[in-house]
Protein backbone atom coordinates (compact mmCIF):
# COMPACT_ATOMS: atom_id res chain seq x y z
CA UNK A 1 0.00 0.00 0.00
CA UNK A 2 2.89 2.27 1.26
CA UNK A 3 4.72 1.35 -2.29
CA UNK A 4 1.52 2.16 -4.45
CA UNK A 5 0.76 5.36 -2.86
CA UNK A 6 4.95 6.45 -3.28
CA UNK A 7 4.11 5.67 -7.02
CA UNK A 8 1.21 7.57 -7.34
CA UNK A 9 3.50 10.61 -5.33
CA UNK A 10 6.11 10.22 -8.18
CA UNK A 11 3.59 10.35 -10.76
CA UNK A 12 2.36 13.27 -9.78
CA UNK A 13 5.64 15.06 -9.06
CA UNK A 14 6.94 13.46 -12.43
CA UNK A 15 3.64 15.65 -14.09
CA UNK A 16 4.38 18.74 -12.30
CA UNK A 17 8.03 18.95 -13.54
CA UNK A 18 6.74 18.67 -17.36
CA UNK A 19 3.84 20.63 -16.87
CA UNK A 20 6.28 23.50 -15.46
CA UNK A 21 9.42 22.48 -17.94
CA UNK A 22 7.04 22.86 -20.95
CA UNK A 23 5.36 26.21 -19.71
CA UNK A 24 9.09 27.33 -19.49
CA UNK A 25 10.18 26.17 -22.93
CA UNK A 26 6.42 27.62 -24.29
CA UNK A 27 7.77 30.98 -22.60
CA UNK A 28 11.26 30.94 -24.00
CA UNK A 29 9.41 30.29 -27.69
CA UNK A 30 7.23 32.97 -27.14
CA UNK A 31 10.48 35.42 -26.12
CA UNK A 32 12.37 34.31 -29.07
CA UNK A 33 9.52 34.53 -31.62
CA UNK A 34 9.13 38.20 -30.19
CA UNK A 35 12.83 38.89 -31.37
CA UNK A 36 12.16 37.55 -34.44
CA UNK A 37 9.10 39.41 -34.90
CA UNK A 38 10.75 43.05 -34.03
CA UNK A 39 14.20 42.00 -36.30
CA UNK A 40 11.47 41.73 -39.34
CA UNK A 41 9.66 44.78 -37.52
CA UNK A 42 13.32 46.79 -37.50
CA UNK A 43 13.93 45.40 -41.44
CA UNK A 44 10.76 47.00 -43.14
CA UNK A 45 10.87 49.87 -41.10
CA UNK A 46 14.44 50.39 -42.57
CA UNK A 47 13.06 49.87 -45.58
CA UNK A 48 10.59 52.08 -45.42
CA UNK A 49 12.96 54.88 -44.26
CA UNK A 50 14.97 54.71 -47.54
CA UNK A 51 17.82 52.68 -45.59
CA UNK A 52 18.51 50.10 -47.88
CA UNK A 53 21.55 48.64 -46.59
CA UNK A 54 20.63 48.46 -42.99
CA UNK A 55 17.60 46.82 -44.27
CA UNK A 56 19.10 44.38 -46.34
CA UNK A 57 21.50 43.68 -43.06
CA UNK A 58 18.52 43.57 -40.76
CA UNK A 59 16.70 40.71 -42.90
CA UNK A 60 19.99 38.80 -43.16
CA UNK A 61 20.21 38.65 -39.47
CA UNK A 62 16.24 37.97 -39.26
CA UNK A 63 16.53 34.86 -41.74
CA UNK A 64 19.68 33.41 -39.30
CA UNK A 65 17.17 33.29 -36.97
CA UNK A 66 14.25 32.10 -37.74
CA UNK A 67 13.36 28.71 -38.27
CA UNK A 68 9.92 28.86 -40.74
CA UNK A 69 10.60 28.24 -44.02
CA UNK A 70 7.71 30.52 -45.35
CA UNK A 71 8.91 33.70 -43.14
CA UNK A 72 12.61 33.74 -44.29
CA UNK A 73 11.33 33.12 -47.88
CA UNK A 74 9.37 35.73 -47.12
CA UNK A 75 12.40 37.81 -46.01
CA UNK A 76 14.69 37.07 -48.78
CA UNK A 77 11.49 38.72 -51.47
CA UNK A 78 11.67 41.66 -49.39
CA UNK A 79 15.53 42.03 -49.68
CA UNK A 80 15.37 41.47 -53.56
CA UNK A 81 12.79 44.46 -53.51
CA UNK A 82 15.30 46.72 -52.30
CA UNK A 83 17.84 45.58 -54.39
CA UNK A 84 15.81 45.71 -57.58
CA UNK A 85 15.22 49.60 -56.74
CA UNK A 86 18.70 50.24 -56.13
CA UNK A 87 19.77 48.26 -59.49
CA UNK A 88 21.83 46.01 -57.89
CA UNK A 89 22.30 42.98 -60.51
CA UNK A 90 22.16 40.70 -57.65
CA UNK A 91 18.70 40.99 -57.09
CA UNK A 92 17.89 38.36 -59.98
CA UNK A 93 20.28 35.47 -58.39
CA UNK A 94 18.61 35.93 -55.04
CA UNK A 95 15.32 35.65 -56.82
CA UNK A 96 16.27 32.89 -58.33
CA UNK A 97 16.57 31.60 -54.80
CA UNK A 98 13.43 32.49 -53.77
CA UNK A 99 11.63 31.30 -56.94
CA UNK A 100 12.52 27.72 -55.82
CA UNK A 101 11.89 28.21 -52.33
CA UNK A 102 8.62 29.44 -53.43
CA UNK A 103 7.96 26.04 -55.72
CA UNK A 104 9.18 23.95 -53.38
CA UNK A 105 6.67 25.34 -50.25
CA UNK A 106 3.97 24.73 -52.34
CA UNK A 107 3.17 21.04 -51.70
CA UNK A 108 3.26 21.78 -47.65
CA UNK A 109 1.58 25.29 -47.75
CA UNK A 110 -0.88 25.45 -50.60
CA UNK A 111 -3.85 25.62 -48.41
CA UNK A 112 -1.92 28.29 -46.31
CA UNK A 113 -3.13 32.22 -46.91
CA UNK A 114 0.27 33.12 -45.63
CA UNK A 115 1.80 31.35 -48.49
CA UNK A 116 -0.33 32.85 -51.36
CA UNK A 117 0.98 36.25 -49.98
CA UNK A 118 4.63 35.06 -50.53
CA UNK A 119 3.73 33.95 -53.59
CA UNK A 120 2.24 37.47 -54.05
CA UNK A 121 5.86 38.99 -53.44
CA UNK A 122 7.28 36.97 -55.58
CA UNK A 123 5.30 37.81 -58.58
CA UNK A 124 4.58 41.89 -58.20
CA UNK A 125 9.32 41.09 -57.60
CA UNK A 126 8.72 40.03 -61.63
CA UNK A 127 6.17 41.95 -62.52
CA UNK A 128 3.86 39.74 -62.81
CA UNK A 129 0.40 40.94 -62.18
CA UNK A 130 -2.03 38.40 -63.22
CA UNK A 131 0.06 36.08 -60.69
CA UNK A 132 -0.59 38.80 -58.07
CA UNK A 133 -3.89 38.72 -58.32
CA UNK A 134 -4.48 35.32 -58.86
CA UNK A 135 -2.07 34.80 -55.20
CA UNK A 136 -4.51 37.54 -53.66
CA UNK A 137 -7.93 35.59 -54.86
CA UNK A 138 -6.52 32.17 -53.64
CA UNK A 139 -5.30 34.03 -49.76
CA UNK A 140 -8.54 35.53 -49.14
CA UNK A 141 -10.55 32.04 -50.92
CA UNK A 142 -8.67 30.15 -47.65
CA UNK A 143 -9.01 33.27 -45.22
CA UNK A 144 -11.56 35.70 -46.14
CA UNK A 145 -11.42 37.69 -42.67
CA UNK A 146 -7.88 38.46 -43.06
CA UNK A 147 -6.22 41.71 -42.61
CA UNK A 148 -3.25 40.77 -42.67
CA UNK A 149 -3.78 40.12 -46.39
CA UNK A 150 -5.42 43.45 -47.54
CA UNK A 151 -2.40 44.68 -45.94
CA UNK A 152 0.10 43.15 -47.93
CA UNK A 153 -1.96 43.51 -50.88
CA UNK A 154 -2.23 47.54 -50.20
CA UNK A 155 1.98 47.02 -49.98
CA UNK A 156 2.39 45.09 -53.18
CA UNK A 157 -0.34 47.27 -55.26
CA UNK A 158 1.27 50.17 -53.82
CA UNK A 159 4.58 49.12 -54.84
CA UNK A 160 3.55 48.04 -58.07
CA UNK A 161 2.44 52.03 -58.42
CA UNK A 162 5.16 53.38 -57.74
CA UNK A 163 7.44 51.03 -59.97
CA UNK A 164 4.86 52.25 -62.88
CA UNK A 165 5.46 54.85 -65.70
CA UNK A 166 3.63 58.04 -64.55
CA UNK A 167 3.00 58.35 -68.20
CA UNK A 168 1.34 54.87 -69.18
CA UNK A 169 -2.28 54.91 -69.63
CA UNK A 170 -4.88 51.89 -70.12
CA UNK A 171 -5.48 53.39 -73.72
CA UNK A 172 -1.65 53.41 -74.87
CA UNK A 173 -1.53 49.66 -75.63
CA UNK A 174 -4.75 50.98 -78.14
CA UNK A 175 -4.39 51.41 -82.22
CA UNK A 176 -4.38 54.94 -82.57
CA UNK A 177 -4.16 55.90 -79.16
CA UNK A 178 -0.20 56.43 -78.57
CA UNK A 179 -0.85 60.24 -77.87
CA UNK A 180 -3.84 59.70 -75.97
CA UNK A 181 -3.49 62.40 -72.50
CA UNK A 182 -3.18 60.86 -69.18
CA UNK A 183 -5.35 61.41 -66.49
CA UNK A 184 -6.61 59.60 -63.45
CA UNK A 185 -9.15 58.08 -64.77
CA UNK A 186 -6.85 56.46 -67.28
CA UNK A 187 -3.30 56.08 -65.60
CA UNK A 188 -2.20 53.10 -64.50
CA UNK A 189 0.16 54.18 -61.73
CA UNK A 190 -3.26 55.87 -60.39
CA UNK A 191 -5.26 53.09 -60.33
CA UNK A 192 -2.99 50.52 -59.08
CA UNK A 193 -2.51 53.31 -56.07
CA UNK A 194 -6.60 53.18 -56.05
CA UNK A 195 -6.16 49.27 -55.18
CA UNK A 196 -4.16 49.72 -52.77
CA UNK A 197 -5.32 52.50 -50.86
CA UNK A 198 -8.87 50.34 -50.92
CA UNK A 199 -7.19 47.44 -49.34
CA UNK A 200 -5.51 49.47 -46.92
CA UNK A 201 -9.15 50.97 -46.14
CA UNK A 202 -10.94 47.26 -45.71
CA UNK A 203 -8.10 46.38 -43.21
CA UNK A 204 -9.01 49.20 -41.15
CA UNK A 205 -12.64 48.28 -40.87
CA UNK A 206 -11.24 45.09 -39.04
CA UNK A 207 -11.54 44.98 -34.94
CA UNK A 208 -8.81 43.13 -34.43
CA UNK A 209 -5.83 45.48 -35.52
CA UNK A 210 -4.04 47.27 -32.45
CA UNK A 211 -3.75 50.58 -32.73
CA UNK A 212 0.21 50.48 -34.10
CA UNK A 213 -1.16 48.40 -36.70
CA UNK A 214 -3.64 51.29 -37.60
CA UNK A 215 -0.78 53.67 -37.49
CA UNK A 216 0.86 51.86 -40.10
CA UNK A 217 -1.83 51.48 -42.70
CA UNK A 218 -2.68 55.75 -41.85
CA UNK A 219 1.08 56.27 -42.55
CA UNK A 220 1.36 54.14 -45.96
CA UNK A 221 -2.12 55.93 -47.16
CA UNK A 222 -1.13 58.96 -46.38
CA UNK A 223 2.52 58.01 -48.34
CA UNK A 224 0.15 57.03 -51.38
CA UNK A 225 -2.02 59.82 -51.39
CA UNK A 226 1.23 62.48 -51.64
CA UNK A 227 3.46 60.41 -53.82
CA UNK A 228 0.47 58.65 -56.08
CA UNK A 229 -2.77 59.87 -55.92
CA UNK A 230 -0.92 63.33 -55.60
CA UNK A 231 -3.91 64.55 -52.91
CA UNK A 232 -1.93 66.35 -50.09
CA UNK A 233 -4.83 67.31 -47.93
CA UNK A 234 -5.77 63.77 -47.50
CA UNK A 235 -1.71 63.10 -46.85
CA UNK A 236 -1.93 65.19 -44.36
CA UNK A 237 -4.90 63.90 -42.79
CA UNK A 238 -3.71 60.15 -42.80
CA UNK A 239 -0.65 60.84 -41.34
CA UNK A 240 -2.15 63.10 -38.02
CA UNK A 241 -4.04 59.99 -38.54
CA UNK A 242 -1.22 57.59 -37.19
CA UNK A 243 0.29 60.41 -34.83
CA UNK A 244 -2.96 60.43 -33.10
CA UNK A 245 -3.41 56.21 -32.66
CA UNK A 246 0.14 55.62 -32.06
CA UNK A 247 2.02 58.66 -31.14
CA UNK A 248 5.26 56.85 -29.76
CA UNK A 249 5.21 53.66 -32.23
CA UNK A 250 7.86 53.72 -35.38
CA UNK A 251 5.04 54.76 -37.46
CA UNK A 252 3.54 57.53 -35.61
CA UNK A 253 6.95 58.98 -35.34
CA UNK A 254 7.60 58.63 -39.04
CA UNK A 255 4.25 60.40 -39.66
CA UNK A 256 4.90 63.43 -37.47
CA UNK A 257 8.06 64.05 -39.12
CA UNK A 258 6.24 63.90 -42.38
CA UNK A 259 4.01 66.42 -41.06
CA UNK A 260 6.87 68.56 -40.15
CA UNK A 261 7.85 69.01 -43.88
CA UNK A 262 4.04 69.07 -45.23
CA UNK A 263 2.08 71.85 -43.18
Amino acid sequence: MAMKKGCILLVWLIAIVVFYETKISNAEESITQLAHDDLYKNAMFLKEDGKSDEAINTFSKFMEVCKDELKITDAMLEQCMIMKGMKAPAWKYKAKEAQQKVKILYRSHYLNPEYWLVYAKFAALINRERDVYGAFKKAFFYKPDYPEGYIVKGDLYGYLAKNTDPSESTASSAIGYEDVHVSKENSVRYNKGKVAKESYEIALKNSTLDNDRKAYIHYKIGALEMDILSNKEDAVKNWMKAAELSPDSIYGKKSVELLSGNQ
